[in-house]
């Protein structure tokens, strides 16, 4: 049985491209990978890894996006002439079977907030804040799912205590995008001008919850989410890592059960294969 791996990282790993013999003998076989950025300093590195798994007959998809974790970087790049829109917006049109990940909302990474000197040190009043501001995370994820809309590009998406942030984004995306269509298709019959109503798809085509971290009760609401951007529910999946400590909670087994296995993507979400 041939295996494809829909999120790895195998780029960001100290051994680059190596595939075990272990891996490559088992009666699971390695068939390939899905090589997800995190930050535009990854592009390079993910088309050099997309290129050696080809060239060794597997099969391998090039993502471009930048990460919740590491977008303030790029945000406050002291290169006043990166446009990483811009960035990633060509990396798509050069790459027309890349698609946008890992890209999303997270509103559970935490860094600390240097005290004065004169603050009194102690693990009980350091201050935190998230390590991107929830409204520059929006921002930025909204504009990447408008690209991957336009563009017609299936997308990635990292939530983590972000769902409520989620369902208000996926909102402005639909409304943006019905700006950007007429929805009335204009057919001409024999020499009438008459309007036709079509569903155009107002949310990226194909949309994948990578290491889903919700309840089941969620469920409902991340469908009917998409259904109003006309995304079917056979194009909404969702994935659960080894490597992600949810995938070993005890509600896993009820939500994969409620999802089905049609929706499910494996993946390791591992530096290395």
């Amino acid at each position: 049985m041939k295996l494809f791996d829909a999120h790895s990282h195998m780029h960001m790993g100290p051994r680059g491209l190596v595939i075990p013999a272990a891996v490559e003998q088992t009666p699971f076989t390695f068939d390939g990978a899905a090589i997800m950025s995190t930050h535009p300093r990854d592009y390079i590195k993910v088309d050099s890894i997309v290129s050696g798994l080809r060239d060794r007959d597997y099969r391998a998809v090039p993502c471009y996006g930048i990460h919740p974790w590491f977008l303030y970087d790029v945000l406050t790049s002291s290169d006043e002439e990166v446009d990483w829109l811009g960035e990633l917006k060509q990396r798509l049109i050069d790459h027309p079977d890349a698609i946008v990940g890992e890209i999303g909302l997270d509103g559970n990474r935490w860094v600390e907030v240097k005290q004065s000197d004169q603050a009194e040190e102690s693990i009980w009043k350091r201050e935190r804040v998230l390590a991107c501001p929830m409204e520059l995370q929006r921002k930025a994820f909204e504009e990447q799912l408008v690209l991957a809309a336009e563009l017609q590009r299936p997308v990635s998406i990292h939530v983590v205590s972000a769902w409520g942030e989620l369902f208000a984004a996926f909102e402005n995306v639909r409304e943006r995008m019905k700006h950007k269509h007429d929805q009335m298709a204009v057919k001409v019959m024999d020499g009438q001008r008459k309007r036709q109503k079509t569903k155009t798809k107002l949310l990226p085509p194909k949309i994948y919850f990578h290491a889903f971290s919700g309840k089941a009760g969620a469920l409902p609401s991340i469908r009917s989410a998409c259904a109003k951007g006309n995304i079917p529910l056979e194009d909404i999946y969702f994935g659960f890592p080894p490597a992600i400590k949810n995938f070993y909670a005890p509600k896993t087994p009820g939500i994969m059960k409620e999802i089905g296995i049609r929706q499910m993507l494996l993946e390791t979400d591992l530096e290395a294969a």
